[in-house]
């Protein structure tokens, strides 16, 4: 009897087992869809390099080598040569875009091979951004909000068989993005950092009933885009509509204030606040800084 009793309980085990076992296999199966379907952040590039060089292609290449499933995309690869105010405000005007976790490589690296630090930067909205110390990082901590930061050191997340001093986008900050988007945790990468380069730099600001600020870009349009805020505006109880005057260095114009580009006539001088969200000087369907020899860096007062 004990034994028959044996026997019955064995042969339960086994019908238990057999019926569990495919939901479990099932349930494995779908963890493993689920863990492979869930897609690697983007590494997203910015540089002055353009395209006609062997560089974005290094680059890529780089990353790839470290992690052939990246998903790799540009901002732009057209920032002036050695402009890193111009860099740091697109970045800033397109990283707010991007989804929590894509990380940013940025290469607009006059001081490339120098003791500027390669560092890379976490925001308190969960994007990573990957370049040289050198202030271009500046805008985008002082909108999203420092997270920590960090010296890239580590040198198991640079190029292993080459290192040169002056393609640090190849040797070093496109290879720890890509060990980044494979998992790797960004305290891998170095030390903690307690400071950073910030742009030496004066905020617009209001003088003697004048908005004084920098054009920070000039666009491909010939635009010219200030570092000017609205609220500087409001400040002067300035409305759209009627004129105001422009100077930038000796050359002294008048825009008509307006909403849209469209609101003036073809050829017409305006002044509006654009999609960046600062106040731009510009021709309709022309280019004003080819018209007055305006460019980047370039001191820019408004009144009316």
């Amino acid at each position: 009897m004990i034994r028959s009793l044996i026997l019955k309980v064995a042969k339960l085990k086994f019908q238990v087992r057999n019926l569990f076992a495919p939901l479990i296999l099932l349930l494995l199966s779908g963890l493993i869809l689920f863990s492979c379907s869930q897609p690697q952040p983007l590494i997203i590039l910015m540089t002055d390099f353009g395209e006609k060089d062997f560089y974005i292609g290094a680059i890529k290449g780089a990353i790839y080598k470290v992690n052939p499933n990246a998903r790799i995309d540009y901002i732009s690869n057209y920032i002036s040569k050695f402009n890193v105010e111009e860099g740091a405000y697109t970045l800033l005007k397109s990283a707010v875009e991007y989804p929590a976790g894509t990380i940013f490589v940025v290469v607009v690296d006059p001081g490339v091979g120098t003791k500027r630090k390669p560092i890379a930067v976490k925001t308190n909205d969960g994007k990573i951004y990957i370049g040289p110390d050198n202030g271009i990082f500046s805008l985008v901590i002082e909108k999203f909000g420092l997270a920590a930061i960090f010296e890239i050191s580590n040198p198991d997340v640079m190029q292993k068989d080459k290192m040169s001093s002056t393609f640090h986008g190849r040797d070093i900050f496109g290879p720890a993005g890509a060990h980044l988007s494979r998992g790797v945790p960004i305290e891998q990468l170095g030390g903690v950092l307690a400071d950073y380069v910030r742009f030496d730099s004066e905020k617009a600001r209001i003088v003697d009933g004048k908005v004084v600020g920098k054009i920070v870009v000039v666009d491909d349009y010939g635009n010219v885009i200030s570092n000017i805020q609205k609220s500087l505006f409001e400040e002067l109880a300035w409305s759209l509509g009627g004129p105001l005057k422009v100077k930038v260095g000796s050359r002294e114009f008048s825009v008509e204030f307006v909403k849209a580009y469209g609101d003036v006539p073809t050829g017409g001088y305006l002044g509006l606040f654009g999609s960046g969200e600062v106040f731009e000087v510009a021709i309709n369907q022309g280019n004003l800084s080819k018209a007055l020899n305006l460019k980047s860096g370039e001191r820019i007062e408004i009144s009316k």
